[in-house]
């Protein structure tokens, strides 16, 4: 799940008003997400199910919801694995790349997966506990 605020959003002050949670699955934080709505606090709400981003429809009038200028690198799947491949710096091979991906998508990104793709062996022990914690509260890694 993405949500968030940004400056350059039109969806907080648009009328009529956008139901960001509209379509919505139950898994979201639905309490959470509407404190922030009822704060003026979030201008979009994206989630991934079954193998696909979505969020609530927009009226035509809404082009853009703030999450555009931050994510946009992220709307093609040949972009994200160039970025997660980072191409330009030779930090992992396409496959590793797909790899990576398939697992983060299937909600399977274990840490031992994303710590091979680690070059520094005593930087992998370090960081297991941190990175595990994130892994599971993202949603990427289910023990």
């Amino acid at each position: 799940m993405l949500f968030g605020e940004d400056e350059s959003s039109g969806a907080k002050w648009h009328e009529p008003p956008v139901d960001m949670l509209a379509g919505a699955p139950q898994w979201l934080p639905h309490e959470q997400l509407k404190d922030l709505l009822s704060g003026w606090r979030l201008d979009c709400v994206y989630w991934y199910e079954d193998g696909a981003w979505a969020r609530a429809s927009y009226p035509g009038t809404l082009d853009d919801d703030g999450l555009d200028c931050g994510m946009s690198r992220f709307v093609d799947r040949a972009d994200v694995l160039r970025t997660i491949a980072d191409e330009d710096h030779g930090a992992t091979s396409a496959q590793d790349a797909e790899s990576l991906l398939a697992h983060a998508e299937n909600r399977r990104l274990s840490p031992e997966l994303l710590m091979s793709l680690t070059s520094d062996p005593g930087r992998r022990q370090r960081e297991r506990a941190a990175m595990t914690g994130a892994l599971e509260r993202a949603g990427l890694y289910r023990p």
